[in-house]
């Protein structure tokens, strides 16, 4: 994959099937990540408005914690955290998110309305297992990332460099 692919969003597929629909879910915030994330200076991957709030570099390594477990989730993997990615530059790091997302986009478009409830959240902590329904994935990671998405674009505003005005997540191209 390109780092470019969410320049814009992806076109729709033709039928509202549960798998589509995550798939699309997850195609909007890959564009809102690649957005936000586009143009980042040291400075801004490095700021972070009050000491008591993560930086920017920090919700970008948590982004990608969530965006590997939808991953392994829409490919049926085991999740056993904690993940690592402290070592990846912020290129590195970027990039990966951006494939966790389109691959997991993906997987969900090849899963059918049957198959789908099955996937579930398999996880592998403290030498348990555990899993959970997708409910709790839709309700937990996928919304989390969009919901620090928007500190990014804060911490982003704040430092200086404020994400270009000119994205359109409604039409799902940049103007």
């Amino acid at each position: 994959m390109s780092n470019t692919h969410y320049y814009k969003i992806p076109t729709s597929p033709q039928n509202y099937s549960g798998g589509n629909i995550i798939s699309k879910i997850l195609d909007g915030l890959g564009y809102r990540f690649y957005w936000v994330t586009e143009g980042l200076r040291s400075k801004d991957v490095e700021f972070r408005i009050v000491e008591s709030t993560r930086t920017t570099l920090e919700l970008l390594l948590h982004i990608c914690d969530l965006t590997e477990g939808v991953r392994k989730v829409a490919n049926q993997e085991v999740l056993c955290p904690p993940f690592n990615f402290s070592e990846l530059t912020y290129s590195e790091l970027r990039e990966h998110i951006l494939q966790n997302i389109e691959e997991a986009s993906r997987q969900f478009k090849a899963i059918s309305d049957i198959e789908i409830e099955g996937v579930k959240l398999l996880l592998e902590q403290g030498g348990e297992n555990f899993d959970y329904p997708l409910w709790n994935v839709l309700v937990g990671p996928i919304t989390d990332i969009g919901y620090h998405l928007g500190q990014v674009a804060l911490n982003r505003r704040a430092s200086g460099n404020p994400v270009n005005p000119n994205i359109n997540p409604f039409l799902g191209y940049t103007i």
